[in-house]
């Protein structure tokens, strides 16, 4: 009798411990599955692969940061990194009510079925969880539940959206393009964090390319951050350093090798040869004390996307 109660009592603290600790770049690279339909290479996520990413990810589930800036250029696989891994991660490991805001409804509703949904279908963990084909399982386009929690996804320009209910993870993506008001309520940023009063560990995150320099809402945002900007090193003298548009070296008429040259020690290299140490690369935060922490990547730092294409843009 007194083994089957020791037993018992394993089993119960077993249930109750908390989960070990995993950074979110940890929990991707074990568990989320890309989709055909929004990656080219469908299969494990590696983070290794965009190594930018890792220390933005990490610190949306770090528990000292309550609020997270990511200033970015497209193409750098913000919305796969910075939203649709941090909802698989709280679904899975940190069950809690997720909300995902969008410029519009229309645009709400388009991120579940086409990003939200796939994710759901072809990551195990999150099968599991979210019964994603059930009529009955109270899940709608606009909508996911899962067992303690939801995702919620709303349009920035729905006053009703977004003062519906109690939210810890607030994910607000491409903020430059909300409406000054919702509706006549106000700030659409300012009306999702009333949700989140109730819990001493919430969670902002905001996402946006930046628009019309002076009046861009990441661009303020990003200024009262730490103000973290990617740093390479130099493929020569290793020296970190952002990466600037001025440094970069072509031929409008021959845009067969695009080079970039180096601001400490003057050497050109090629697109291949700076993009080999970019696994060394690292954020250099001008205030790294701000609780709030913000991250700058310009389109140079994608590994989605080749010099070349910049410069036929640049040139056009």
């Amino acid at each position: 009798m007194q083994e089957n109660t020791k037993s018992l009592f394993r089993k119960i603290f077993r249930i109750l411990q908390p989960p070990p600790d995993l950074k979110l770049s940890e929990w991707a690279d074990k568990y989320r599955r890309l989709s055909s339909e929004a990656s080219a290479e469908p299969g494990r996520w590696r983070t290794s692969k965009a190594p930018y990413q890792k220390e933005i990810m990490d610190s949306i589930t770090d528990m000292t940061i309550q609020k997270v800036v990511i200033m970015s250029a497209a193409q750098v696989g913000k919305t796969d990194a910075m939203i649709l891994n941090p909802i698989g991660y709280y679904v899975h490991y940190e069950p809690a009510p997720i909300m995902v805001i969008l410029p519009t409804i229309t645009l709400a509703e388009g991120f579940s079925k086409e990003r939200l949904s796939p994710m759901i279908r072809d990551t195990p963990v999150l099968t599991e969880r979210i019964n994603d084909k059930s009529r009955n399982s109270g899940n709608t386009i606009q909508q996911k539940v899962f067992p303690g929690g939801h995702v919620t996804m709303v349009g920035a320009n729905s006053p009703a959206g977004l003062r519906s209910r109690p939210i810890r993870i607030l994910l607000c993506d491409e903020i430059d393009v909300y409406p000054a008001s919702a509706g006549t309520e106000g700030d659409p940023l300012l009306l999702a964090a009333k949700r989140q009063t109730t819990f001493w560990n919430k969670k902002q995150v905001d996402i946006s390319t930046p628009t019309i320099k002076g009046i861009s809402r990441i661009e303020v945002e990003y200024n009262h951050s730490s103000k973290g900007e990617w740093n390479v090193p130099c493929p020569h003298c290793g020296e970190l350093q952002p990466l600037k548009w001025a440094n970069v070296i072509f031929d409008e008429e021959d845009l067969s090798e695009i080079r970039y040259v180096c601001e400490k020690c003057g050497t050109i290299s090629s697109e291949v040869e700076w993009k080999e140490h970019y696994i060394d690369g690292r954020f250099i935060h001008d205030d790294p004390d701000n609780p709030v922490k913000g991250f700058h990547l310009n389109t140079l730092a994608s590994t989605f996307a080749q010099w070349k294409e910049m410069v036929e843009k640049f040139l056009v």
